[in-house]
């Protein structure tokens, strides 16, 4: 039987990475970390109403490291009478960029693992983008992809900001409240907190593009391949024992003369 290796089709070793591509979720990717971005950058995130407090909170103002000031000596004695505090309560925190009222070492901490969690929700989201433009064929890294851990890790950063939020809320009203005991206090949220829900609310449109992806099985892919390679069988039909396309050596021999007494 005679073979010949040109006839067969030169895709049939070629890889099925435009199945793993997931245009849409990289989009979201994105999205997720031009949103991230936007609130670190130039957005508060807390309003602070009543008291002598700075009215405006954002992440950017903790990017630097500075020190604090505490409160005067007859102030501190006040808060000791009240048995409010046992030790000088920090009011100012004092950074390059200005004096921060109201904040003390356990906000400025909070701030800084937001903007932690921040860098870790983006890393993630770039992961996920990465993963989606280029369609791994590794298996481990299509795992990965199809059951979208990229973008449900951005979710969780995203709900971990949030948790953090609230308790940074708790402490500010704690300490204006303190300072200012006779005062209408108010801590609200501001843009930065609503950009960051609205990153995580992206990533979860992220993960349901990467999940909600039909797959063809393995073994499909695997059968199709294997057809694509034999996809010239015909030229080897079988016929009454014989193949078709080739001529056996007795068919190939001139018939004999005619028969003459």
């Amino acid at each position: 039987m005679m073979y010949n290796p040109t006839y067969f089709p030169r895709q049939r070793w070629h890889l099925p990475k435009e199945q793993e591509r997931n245009f849409v979720a990289a989009f979201f990717h994105m999205a997720t970390i031009a949103l991230t971005c936007t609130s670190l950058a130039q957005l508060g995130w807390f309003r602070l109403r009543g008291g002598q407090c700075t009215p405006h909170l954002a992440v950017y103002q903790f990017f630097s490291f500075g020190y604090f000031d505490t409160v005067d000596r007859q102030t501190d004695l006040q808060f000791r009478a009240r048995e409010v505090v046992s030790s000088p309560v920090p009011i100012q925190y004092h950074l390059p960029s200005g004096p921060l009222k109201c904040v003390t070492p356990e906000i400025a901490n909070l701030m800084r693992v937001i903007i932690i969690l921040c860098f870790l929700a983006m890393i993630s989201s770039l992961m996920g983008f990465f993963l989606d433009i280029v369609g791994p064929t590794k298996k481990s890294l299509k795992n990965i992809q199809r059951n979208s851990i990229p973008s449900i890790l951005t979710v969780l950063w995203v709900v971990a900001i949030i948790g953090v939020c609230y308790d940074i809320t708790t402490h500010l009203e704690a300490v204006m409240q303190n300072l200012n005991p006779t005062s209408e206090i108010q801590v609200s949220y501001e843009y930065g907190c609503y950009t960051i829900t609205a990153a995580g609310a992206v990533a979860v449109c992220a993960t349901a593009c990467n999940l909600l992806q039909h797959h063809s099985p393995i073994e499909d892919v695997q059968r199709r391949r294997l057809v694509d390679d034999w996809d010239g069988i015909e030229t080897f039909s079988v016929v009454g024992g014989g193949l078709r396309g080739l001529d056996t050596p007795l068919e190939s021999m001139p018939p004999p003369p005619p028969y003459s007494p």
